[in-house]
């Protein structure tokens, strides 16, 4: 017996329209509701599960959905309820509102699940981005919400951001600064004063072996002298200092980097100009694309985790040390012959080999010893890695993010 006629969902209550978007608390990662979603009886059962969620998301394909979670009850039949799930960027945000406008638009927003007396038709799907009185609701919708994900405004964002952009700021400055204290304290200017120290002590010998009418020129030599080694002592002392400052600039510097990656990855993406890359990681989608002739989603799938497996191995060494142009260094290239690899290029082919080869070749760059994956900030126009600048003009770019209604 099939029905698509959905249960009556738990009630949730909308907030009142034109709240400052700013302060506005949204469940972050971003996440949307629907309700009234359409159910089928099959085995005596109601289907709400991984089958129905793939055809929820197919619908809502045009607002890039990462997934769609049908809610069961104790019993395992579908409530009508199902979450979906944005991501955590700015750009997956707009998706969330778009989704949200599309709905509110046809009158089967969060207002029009409140202004209804009566019960909807079946399939009369209402949707809307959950926010905070979502979170705090009892039911299945609000304990989904609280243990997936937590509340954050616009503004904290914008926030954060702004305070990590200040800080690398002053950084930058300290940095300059530094530099040029550096550039004023040459090590030659150190050498110098070494070499004259050495000739005067060789004038000095010299002078030791004349008869006392040259005491007092061996007095004035041994005072310049002096003046010398409390000079040289002195610089000593100021490049020491120097050193130490940049020492720790550097470390600053280095937390920084690591906080701005951290950043970052909450409010970026592939798509963006700026983004995290994860030195040493397979990207999943492309060795489906290049296996898709060769094996159904499903294996390749499988096969790609085994093989991000293969290259975080330490145990597994595809390299071999050779010369680098004579120049007395050496450096590590692949082994073109290694069986494992040869068997992948064997079975799916040249772009799936070239793929975990890449990942390879980035792991053994960024971390050799470790063998774990690195995020690096990177310029996904021009792929290559980021520059300090690149990140703090792509934080510029996003702090004037305003959300439209």
């Amino acid at each position: 017996m099939d029905s698509d006629e959905a249960p009556e969902p738990e009630r949730i209550h909308a907030t009142g329209a034109g709240s400052n978007v700013g302060d506005e608390q949204f469940v972050w990662p971003w996440m949307g509701v629907l309700l009234n979603v359409p159910t089928e009886w099959m085995g005596g059962w109601k289907d709400g599960g991984m089958r129905r969620g793939g055809i929820l998301k197919e619908r809502l394909l045009r607002f890039c959905p990462h997934m769609v979670i049908p809610l069961g009850d104790q019993f395992g039949h579908h409530t009508g309820i199902a979450i979906v799930l944005f991501g955590q960027d700015y750009a997956c945000l707009g998706k969330a509102l778009d989704f949200e406008n599309h709905f509110e638009a046809q009158g089967r927003g969060k207002r029009g699940w409140e202004a209804h007396t009566f019960r909807p038709l079946p399939g009369e799907i209402f949707g809307w981005v959950a926010l905070a009185d979502d979170w705090r609701t009892a039911g299945l919708t609000g304990e989904f919400l609280r243990s997936h994900g937590g509340l954050k405004t616009i503004a904290q964002l914008e926030s954060k951001m702004q305070s990590e952009m200040q800080k690398l700021a002053l950084l930058l400055s300290t940095r300059k600064n530094l530099d040029k204290e550096k550039k004023m304290q040459k090590p030659d200017a150190t050498g110098n004063l070494e070499f004259e120290i050495k000739q005067l002590k060789g004038q000095l010998e010299v002078m030791k072996q004349k008869d006392s009418e040259s005491k007092r020129k061996i007095d004035e030599l041994n005072k310049e002298l002096q003046e010398k080694d409390d000079k040289i002592e002195y610089m000593e002392s100021i490049h020491g200092i120097l050193v130490t400052k940049d020492l720790k600039s550097n470390d600053e510097l280095q937390d920084a980097w690591k906080k701005l990656i951290k950043g970052l990855g909450d409010v970026t993406s592939c798509r963006t100009n700026v983004g995290i890359k994860r030195m040493g990681d397979l990207d999943s989608r492309s060795f489906a694309n290049a296996c898709k002739h060769k094996m159904s989603e499903i294996e390749a799938t499988i096969l790609c985790s085994e093989w991000e497996d293969e290259i975080k191995n330490p145990q597994w060494h595809p390299f071999k040390v050779v010369p680098d142009d004579g120049k007395g260094k050496q450096k590590l290239i692949l082994l073109e012959d290694d069986e494992k690899l040869g068997k992948l290029k064997e079975k799916c082919g040249e772009d799936a080999y070239a793929l975990v080869v890449g990942a390879l070749r980035d792991i053994n760059e960024y971390n050799p010893s470790g063998r774990t994956t690195v995020p690096v900030l990177w310029n996904n126009k021009e792929d290559r890695k980021a520059t300090l600048g690149d990140g703090i003009g792509y934080l510029l770019q996003r702090c004037g993010l305003k959300r439209k209604r």
